[in-house]
């Protein structure tokens, strides 16, 4: 199965908070706009069939310090190092991002 890393992937507004759901966290549906708002860029991983399965961003004020938030992979993709895959990924953005 190949699982792409994708930064900054269009998402609809239930996506990140069912995937929250599924790995037993709260949805907080209330804090997806927010999210994107103070986040500096996001990633996520789709299966094949175009559901997202994992995602993680990373925020802070822009400048030259932020932090990686919410690294999650649905439990059905645990342990394929897709969240490891996630987080090489936003950190590469980070570097291009400055």
């Amino acid at each position: 199965m190949d699982l792409k890393v994708i930064i900054n992937p269009t998402l609809s507004p239930q996506e990140v908070p069912e995937l929250w759901a599924q790995i037993g966290w709260s949805r907080r549906d209330q804090d997806y706009p927010v999210l994107f708002e103070r986040s500096n860029f996001w990633a996520g991983v789709r299966n094949e069939h175009g559901r997202l399965r994992a995602f993680g961003y990373v925020c802070g004020m822009g400048l030259e310090h932020g932090y990686l938030e919410d690294i999650i992979v649905h439990p059905d993709y645990q342990g394929r190092r897709i969240g490891a895959e996630l987080v090489k990924g936003l950190l590469k953005e980070a570097e291009r991002f400055g």
